[in-house]
């Protein structure tokens, strides 16, 4: 649990994922791995419930992280509206949407985290 916690605290982890998200909402769309059974909005969801679940390890501000992520989230859409054509990219006000409502799950699920870390720990 211990080596969990410092991965999960390290300065690097959030800044990581970040990039991840930036990096597979920049890609073309055909080359972007997918797993089999989830949705598009699945898994915009889920990265931005670990956008916040990270960044409140290194900064315990939650209103400020999750502002962030839906911040992030809604220009993450701009920035795909204005990638040429062939990358197969536009801006979804439903991604958009599915971004911020995993930012702000992302801190309950910090927050349940954190209460079972504790219980572990006692």
């Amino acid at each position: 649990m211990e080596k969990l916690l410092k991965l999960l605290q390290s300065k690097y982890t959030a800044p990581i994922w970040t990039l991840i998200i930036f990096i597979l909402c920049t890609i073309p769309s055909q080359h972007i791995p997918t797993p089999q059974n989830l949705s598009d909005k699945a898994n915009h969801f889920i990265a931005f419930a670990g956008f916040t679940f990270f960044w409140l390890f290194s900064f315990n501000k939650p209103l400020k992280i999750i502002l962030i992520a839906i911040i992030y989230g809604i220009g993450i859409e701009f920035w795909q509206a204005i990638l040429p054509a062939s990358f197969h990219r536009g801006f979804e006000w439903y991604d958009a949407l599915a971004d911020s409502i995993g930012g702000v799950i992302g801190y309950f699920i910090y927050l349940i985290f954190r209460k079972v870390v504790n219980i572990i720990r006692h």
